[in-house]
């Protein structure tokens, strides 16, 4: 089924040309407004809730589970601060913020813009970068690097429709230095699911296209004899 937008398949076309010239802008249109007003809410929620984790105390964990002895209290307060302390950092670099308010201050098109633009992979090196202890020396060289190591490209193959409302479209995600073979015997063929709603069809943030958590790979050298992965 086609609309005025195009077909599943074109809508998807459209959101991959514009992940991989890094238009992120681009993919808004695609997405319903309430999906990306869902998606900042739950961001802004798991920040506060790790900024709360980050200061709790042994007493206010047995506040919560008065049976607790102290001792173990204690130990989870521990790890509820230490998890705060590695995930805040890098999720406050990601987005450019500092708290959960700066972010729930921002509105769902511009965090939306972020949040994607925080899967490159420039913006995860930046991320790494923001916690380590030994950056980098040439930080423009370890962004050119990683960019060039880690692009991400699609292949859109067809579509299957599920009824009037559902359509799946199959595609292929390569790197950078990978080249796209029809015929080879083998490879990974992933599928996401868009919605038809009032006349067009509307991608998902889900964990297939828009929020596939992407693996990249980072090395550089912080000084003379040694190396660090990120």
């Amino acid at each position: 089924m086609e609309t005025a937008y195009g077909s599943a398949s074109d809508v998807v076309q459209a959101a991959v040309a514009a992940l991989e010239a890094e238009r992120w802008e681009d993919v808004l249109p695609l997405v319903r407004p309430g999906a990306v007003k869902a998606l900042r809410e739950t961001r802004v929620r798991w920040m506060e809730q790790s900024e709360m984790r980050s200061v709790r105390t042994p007493e206010q964990v047995q506040a919560e589970q008065p049976w607790l002895p102290r001792e173990i209290a204690a130990y989870y307060a521990e790890q509820d601060q230490q998890y705060a302390a590695a995930g805040l950092p890098m999720a406050g670099a990601e987005w450019g913020v500092s708290s959960a308010r700066e972010l729930r201050a921002l509105s769902a098109d511009e965090f939306f813009v972020r949040f994607l633009s925080a899967a490159s992979p420039a913006a995860r090196l930046r991320a790494s970068i923001a916690v380590s202890a030994k950056p980098p020396k040439d930080l423009a060289g370890a962004l050119a690097s990683a960019a060039a190591l880690n692009q991400r490209r699609w292949v859109v193959l067809g579509e299957i429709a599920e009824g009037n409302r559902l359509a799946h479209v199959l595609f292929r995600e390569l790197t950078a230095r990978a080249q796209y073979d029809a015929e080879a015997p083998a490879g990974d063929v992933r599928v996401t699911t868009l919605d038809h709603v009032e006349g067009r069809w509307w991608l998902r943030i889900d964990h297939t296209l828009l929020e596939s958590p992407p693996t990249y790979s980072f090395a550089w050298a912080p000084d003379e004899d040694a190396s660090t992965d990120a």
